[in-house]
């Protein structure tokens, strides 16, 4: 009996106890936060281009007769890279040239033709109908020599294809062919590039195009050196395939020989309406949907969070409800849904 009634009073005793922890105020430290706004930074690679690039190329077709350049060469607007053989050139301004001697002669002779003509005309000699058929060879003749002088300067723009010359001050990039070799027309063989100005391209989604515009400077780097870049081109319409924004860039920083080198670009992105709490403020095991504490009227009730990032050590979220009441930003390890809450600063 009396073993029965020692259980009852230890158990009695403990009930109280529990009880009494329980309904102990548990003390916290809460702060109000408010909504706001956060720019947060994307990089984004992407490959430095001359913005002044040329692949050249012969308008006929040919065998190279000598190549004036190697890569890594500076050269100057107008001077010959390469120069391209083609056997039809020289035989063919040689027969128009004799064509035109040949024109000329015939042109001399109906000149002369036609004035006899004329003064045995007024002579009675000669007949209208004479007179006008010697004037009609004599345009002919006239008409068949503009032809042939096209023919001759086509000749002569032909005979300059055959000479490659740089569209203006650059390095050569690439030489393609090499003496004796036979190159198609319209084949790329030399590529250029001016690399006093240089862009980068890339494609970016939606999300960060929304926050740029044309004239927008912003900051990358490269090998760790901070750069600057200046938006010159923005797409209004993304990529069919890609579904991504294409946007180039200025580079606004001088650097040598950056020319097909990898770069990072730092994109803005605009989060609106989002909290942003220290992380150890966080209530997350791992499996279940991270949440904190607010305190309404000295009781603690939790409230689950989105996440999106951390930055420096903070959190930044969203919630379904607006944050209206202070938040647990201490003690929140020691609290649980319902309890009381004793508010220290």
């Amino acid at each position: 009996m009396k073993k029965i009634f020692l259980l009852v009073l230890l158990l009695l005793l403990n009930f109280n106890v529990f009880s009494q922890d329980d309904n102990l105020q548990k003390k916290v430290k809460t702060e109000s936060i408010q909504m706001t706004t956060v720019m947060r930074y994307h990089n984004i690679p992407g490959v430095v281009l001359a913005i002044n690039r040329a692949n050249l190329a012969f308008l006929l077709s040919g065998t190279v007769d000598k190549v004036f350049v190697k890569i890594g060469q500076k050269v100057e607007k107008e001077q010959v890279l390469m120069s391209l053989y083609n056997p039809n050139l020289d035989p063919a301004i040689l027969a128009n040239l004799a064509n035109l001697d040949s024109i000329n002669a015939q042109i001399e002779q109906s000149n002369r033709d036609l004035t006899n003509l004329g003064v045995l005309r007024k002579n009675n000699s000669a007949s209208k109908t004479a007179y006008e058929h010697k004037e009609t060879e004599l345009k002919n003749f006239k008409a068949q020599r503009r032809a042939i002088e096209a023919q001759i300067t086509l000749s002569k723009a032909n005979q300059q294809e055959s000479l490659l010359k740089a569209p203006m001050d650059g390095i050569i990039v690439e030489v393609n062919k090499q003496i004796g070799e036979f190159i198609a027309a319209g084949k790329a063989v030399v590529e250029i590039n001016q690399e006093d100005k240089n862009e980068v391209e890339v494609n970016i989604p939606k999300e960060l195009w929304k926050n740029i515009s044309i004239g927008m400077k912003l900051s990358g780097y490269y090998l760790e050196k901070n750069i600057d870049f200046r938006i010159t081109e923005l797409a209004q319409s993304a990529n069919f395939n890609s579904h991504l924004m294409k946007v180039i860039l200025q580079l606004e920083t001088k650097i040598d020989n950056i020319v097909g080198q990898e770069v990072v670009i730092e994109f803005p992105k605009s989060y609106k309406n989002v909290y942003r709490l220290p992380l150890e403020t966080i209530i997350d095991d791992g499996v279940n949907q991270p949440y904190i504490f607010i305190e309404n009227q000295g009781i603690a009730n939790k409230m689950y969070i989105e996440p999106l990032f951390i930055e420096n050590n903070e959190i930044i979220f969203t919630t379904k409800q607006q944050l209206v009441f202070p938040v647990v930003i201490k003690g929140q390890s020691q609290i649980s849904q319902g309890s009381r809450l004793q508010k220290i600063q």
